[in-house]
């Protein structure tokens, strides 16, 4: 019997987290190309509804032009460039704050101060600019990429777990946010996300009252990663919950920086990590119920959530950037393991090689 190969896989060096080129970089070849996550379509239900957000450094409008479209515009006048709208609300038509240009929900110019008076304008010749939007099973996501290929074409799997494991996705309601800002870079949080291997260590809570950590795995597809666990069963239960609900945990990652989970108990909550800086990155975890009036059982699972596995993870996500950060650091090894087990550190280098292709692995 032949001895099998084994490859030792290296981790990326620290330059990636730490340069300010190439974290500009990332915003052109990777945020500027990719699947963002903007919002529940609970924010965008009648012909009206508008949200702005911020896509790798751009204002978009977000606005339901009718039951069944919705559009992605810039934030920017065709005029002289001023922001259009912020925050979020209700408008058939809207107007520029600074000179008064309006526009329908299809970022069409429909009037403009004496334009009359000016030869040869026509507004029919103005329009905002627009990019790339997908809803799938009631989450609205957008792409600046014109000719990005479709989010439901890249990741099949996740759209048909989606509906499976959340068949009411769509009609849910927000009921709370836990967020914070992250001293670290996006790609560290990503990682530790991706591997379980630190779990029994950090995540003790997790492992003994929420999880049952034997049944742990990671999948890795494409440009998405699958991880599923039975709950933990019996009187050591962080919360209960009712047990004719689906009861399975499982989380999505998709590329580069969404995630969404269902808790045992079938409570969802979407994860978005947005880059700030090189070193800094904002966390929200947005938690959506069948019904706002949350139960007691469902109160405490947001606030386990927040009280062990949020904060643990961020104490230990700054501590690497900073090691990051040191002349003594060098990339180690990756723990892969030829049974991709709960403690095999596949998915991370999954992750790295996505960054390698996104980037052409070259420095700014």
């Amino acid at each position: 019997m032949s001895k099998q190969q084994t490859t030792i896989i290296e981790a990326l060096p620290a330059k990636p987290y730490i340069d300010p080129g190439i974290f500009r970089r990332e915003q052109r070849e990777i945020f500027s190309r990719s699947w963002q996550y903007a919002c529940h379509i609970e924010k965008l239900r009648q012909p009206g509804d508008f949200i702005v957000c911020e896509i790798a450094g751009e204002s978009l409008i977000l606005i339901r032009e009718s039951e069944d479209r919705i559009n992605a515009l810039y934030n920017v006048c065709a005029h002289r460039a001023a922001r259009l709208l912020d925050g979020e609300g209700c408008k058939k038509r809207f107007s520029c704050p600074y000179h008064a240009w309006t526009y329908n929900t299809r970022g069409e110019l429909i009037s403009a101060p004496n334009a009359k008076n000016v030869t040869g304008f026509d507004v029919g010749n103005y329009r905002l600019q627009s990019c790339q939007v997908e809803v799938v099973h009631g989450l609205v996501f957008v792409n600046l990429d014109t000719g990005a290929p479709p989010l439901q074409q890249q990741n099949p799997e996740f759209v048909a777990d989606l509906k499976a494991y959340t068949p009411d996705l769509p009609a849910l309601s927000f009921v709370h946010r836990t967020e914070t800002h992250l001293q670290a870079n996006w790609k560290v949080a990503i990682e530790n996300y991706a591997e379980c291997y630190h779990c029994e260590l950090i995540h003790r809570e997790l492992v003994n009252s929420v999880l049952d950590f034997e049944s742990y795995q990671i999948e890795a597809f494409a440009s998405s990663q699958r991880h599923l666990s039975r709950p933990q069963q019996g009187a050591v239960r962080a919360y209960e919950f009712d047990e004719s609900a689906e009861t399975e945990f499982v989380a999505w990652w998709l590329w580069p920086n969404f995630s969404f989970q269902s808790y045992p108990g079938g409570r969802v909550h979407f994860w978005k990590w947005t880059p700030i800086d090189v070193d800094h990155t904002h966390l929200t975890v947005d938690w959506f119920f069948p019904s706002r009036d949350i139960a007691e059982w469902e109160s405490e699972m947001i606030r386990h959530h927040a009280a062990t596995t949020f904060v643990e993870d961020q104490a230990i996500i700054d501590s690497v950037q900073q090691g990051l950060a040191s002349r003594g650091y060098q990339p180690g090894p990756l723990m892969v393991d030829q049974d991709k087990s709960r403690y095999s550190e596949h998915a991370v280098a999954a992750i790295q090689q996505l960054w390698r292709d996104a980037m052409g692995d070259k420095d700014e």
